[in-house]
């Protein structure tokens, strides 16, 4: 065996040893690129549908505002009024 043969030997084993080395290192690296591209997927899915079931609550959140709304001016005007009773009832 010559000296070229022993060299072209060592090279391949090195060259194999290297890319099993990086395959050790690149197959998990794809499997949990994987499994987190199916958790996202899964994520989408549930925001998709809580955006779906959330978009009638902003005609009933409006409503519900809007009636709070009068519910304080209505509650600021019986304040206004115990207020004037107040300064009646203790003279």
């Amino acid at each position: 065996m010559d000296i070229f043969s022993i060299l072209v030997i060592w090279t391949l084993a090195l060259t194999a040893a290297i890319v099993l080395a990086l395959a050790g290192y690149l197959v998990p690296v794809a499997y949990y690129l994987y499994r987190t591209s199916v958790h996202l997927t899964n994520l989408v899915g549930g925001l998709k549908a809580i955006r779906g079931n959330a978009a009638p609550l902003a005609g009933h959140l409006t409503n519900l505002g809007g009636g709070l709304t009068v519910l304080r001016d209505e509650l600021l005007a019986v304040d206004s009024r115990l207020g004037d009773a107040t300064e009646i009832l203790s003279k």
